[in-house]
């Protein structure tokens, strides 16, 4: 890095990730606000219970919508980029093509699948009849949902978050949330709900074509020839389809197996403390998004040492932001699930327990994309495969006798597992580390102002649960910050906050 050539470039991505995590999370932030305010609505409307029937027929076609995926979704963003730096427009134009034809023609064999099956599930592995016309009208949601995500992600392949941001992450649940009040205001029960999300899912995946229409307008040119490269984007994918199966298993593992064994209150209250959880991971997101590309970029250069300090700073970055959720967290906890209704408060150990797990994902960074693009997907898929076994053995043995408690204890083990073989291996392959000794300034600057709000609550305990939330939640990040600030910043860090900042002066003089 010492080569004045190799000091731009590195700035250069730093600013391109920069620009792109701020629009990621700004999307995301918007996108996990509504659908967090969607599962408060529908845990106010309908109660633990129906929360709870919700939670697993959304789980269902989740799981689905990965296998429909085969890996593709990571594929179409490495292999665009590759072929954008090569400028191949054909090879761009026949990869885009599969990743969408490909998982479509998957996800409506699939819909059929649960269309036709979901009576056997509903009443031989769950033991409620009622859940039947509750899976059979999810199914339906499966195929604009994949058709949506791959357009999306073939935006990304152009480093590109923008319309990711706008589709999934704004425009489709705040479509969703809106819905569902109407459909509920007009005496619909909580089939209305799945009804809301098909008719967003289709909104979504029209608009997410269009964008990439937009993004890359030769897909549409007929004249334009298409050359595909069918072999190596399945064969780069498919480990990757066990990968993200397997990576989202842990949490799904938990909501179905506490369906098998427990009540659909149960998994209600779990659910309530799950979605709580993953809100640090907003951070780990926003940055996945941007900096999948450029990993694929460097790495095919032969520019190791930038991809390693890169990878430094990004895991930092991360944690910073996902330590802070994470203390909020902990010290609101019995007061954010309150809001959910007061059913939900007993769900608060099962929130600390998961939202530690979801800290140490965030706390190693994107190592996970790392390995994936840097053609090591299949080592991926071995450590995650790993993982989602463990999440299923460890539910058997602890739902029974724990409920909710063993789901999260189970689900946290599993998540840290993974991690800690990913960051092993990209030590051993790549020669880096997520780690530096700059951790430690956000690491103290968190743990004094969490004393400090901790004491403040004792000092002034409130009532309400949403004034608690309203007061305590914006004191601990200006404290936070405060430190951060007040420790120093290093050159990569205030290249970063620069877009924030540039965003604040644009309002300040709209607003002047």
């Amino acid at each position: 890095m010492d080569s004045h050539p190799e000091k731009e470039q590195y700035d250069a991505h730093v600013g391109r990730i920069a620009r792109g995590a701020t629009i990621s999370f700004f999307g995301q932030g918007m996108g996990r606000f509504f659908n967090y305010a969607t599962q408060i609505a529908l845990a106010w409307m309908y109660g633990p219970a129906q929360f709870g029937s919700y939670a697993l027929g959304i789980t269902l076609v989740q799981m689905a919508n990965v296998l429909a995926q085969l890996g593709i979704d990571n594929g179409v963003v490495r292999y665009v980029a590759h072929y954008r730096a090569q400028k191949d427009v054909s090879r761009i134009r026949g990869t885009i093509l599969l990743a969408l034809c490909i998982p479509l023609t998957v996800s409506l064999v699939l819909t059929c699948l649960i269309f036709l099956g979901a009576a056997l599930l509903a009443d031989d592995v769950f033991n409620s009849p009622s859940l039947a016309t509750m899976f059979r009208l999810f199914s339906l949601s499966l195929p604009a949902l994949t058709v949506m995500n791959m357009a999306l992600y073939a935006t990304q392949g152009f480093q590109n978050m923008r319309y990711t941001a706008y589709v999934s992450q704004i425009l489709q649940p705040l479509t969703n949330l809106g819905f569902i009040v109407i459909f509920y205001l007009v005496g619909v029960n909580i089939l209305g709900a799945v009804g809301a999300y098909i008719v967003s899912m289709l909104g979504g995946s029209i608009l997410a074509l269009h964008y990439l229409k937009q993004v890359f307008p030769k897909l549409v040119d007929r004249e334009s020839p298409a050359r595909f490269e069918t072999r190596a984007l399945l064969n780069a994918s498919w480990p990757l389809t066990v990968f993200s199966f397997t990576q989202r298993a842990n949490s799904w593992t938990a909501v179905l197996v506490l369906g098998v064994f427990t009540t659909t209150s149960s998994v209600g209250i779990f659910n309530a403390a799950a979605r709580t959880a993953t809100l640090s991971s907003l951070i780990l997101f926003a940055f996945n998004g941007i900096f999948s590309p450029i990993i694929s970029n460097l790495y095919g250069k032969g520019l190791s040492d930038a991809l390693g300090r890169l990878y430094r700073n990004v895991s930092r970055w991360v944690f910073t932001g996902a330590f802070a959720v994470f203390l909020i967290t902990v010290l609101l906890c019995k007061d954010v699930l309150a809001i959910f209704g007061p059913e939900f408060v007993a769900g608060w150990t099962v929130l600390i327990i998961l939202a530690g797990g979801e800290l140490f994902n965030s706390a190693v960074g994107p190592t996970q994309r790392v390995l994936s693009m840097t053609r090591h997907q299949k080592v991926l898929m071995v450590a995650t495969a790993g993982s989602a076994v463990m999440a299923v053995v460890a539910c058997l043995a602890l739902v029974p006798t724990y409920g909710a408690l063993g789901a999260a204890a189970a689900t946290a083990a599993a998540t840290v597992l993974a991690n800690v073989v990913t960051v092993l291996f990209v030590r051993r392959l790549l020669g880096v580390w997520p780690f530096s000794y700059e951790h430690a300034k956000p690491l103290l600057a968190g743990l004094l102002t969490a004393a400090a709000v901790y004491l403040g609550k004792l000092a002034l305990p409130l009532s309400s649960p949403v004034l608690a939330v309203v007061i305590f939640t914006p004191v601990f990040l200006i404290m936070f910050v405060t430190l951060l600030f007040a420790f120093g910043l290093g050159p990569s860090d205030r290249q970063l906050l620069a877009p924030f900042g540039a965003a604040i002066r644009r309002a300040t003089r709209l607003h002047a």
